[in-house]
């Protein structure tokens, strides 16, 4: 909001809560990839996978390539699902399994919010858990391959 007083002008600013919070020092990526029932051969690709652009102004390799290939695999196998399923509205069904408050309860069923990585306002946490499932399935897909993705999605969606 721009305002002008007595010739000056001055601008409204809202501050705005931020939270850093980087991987507990306990996060342990090796358990972390066999609860998950996956063993990564790219190194670093589930840190990355844990990682918020958001989180040191992206200066670390982030999630979000890995997030929008996953969010393309997890849609696919959702309306494959739905499909086969014989579902009368296959769009509304797939919208239903892969909305963020969906996408982000399954991702705390993964007991991995210890290595999650950002630096956002208050609140915002739904949204980086959704993303980084997204960004988790995206490195299955893209270092086990489309059925080793297919399994974990099926499992856990």
């Amino acid at each position: 909001m721009l305002r002008t007083v007595l010739g000056r002008r001055s601008f409204h600013t809202t501050i705005i809560n931020r939270v850093e919070k980087a991987a507990s020092p306990e996060f342990n990526v090796e358990s972390a990839s066999q609860r998950l029932g996956v063993s990564f051969t790219t190194p670093n690709i589930l840190q990355r996978a844990l990682t918020h652009k958001s989180f040191k102004h992206a200066n670390e390799p982030t999630n979000e390539r890995l997030e929008a290939l996953g969010g393309r695999v997890i849609s696919l196998f959702a309306t494959e699902k739905a499909f086969q399923n014989n579902a009368i509205d296959i769009a509304e069904e797939v919208n239903e399994k892969i909305n963020p408050t969906q996408l982000a309860n399954v991702f705390d069923t993964l007991n991995l919010e210890s290595g999650l990585q950002y630096h956002l306002r208050d609140g915002a946490t739904s949204n980086v858990k959704a993303n980084a499932y997204k960004a988790i399935v995206g490195a299955i897909y893209h270092d086990k391959g489309f059925s080793a993705a297919r399994e974990f999605v099926q499992k856990h969606l």
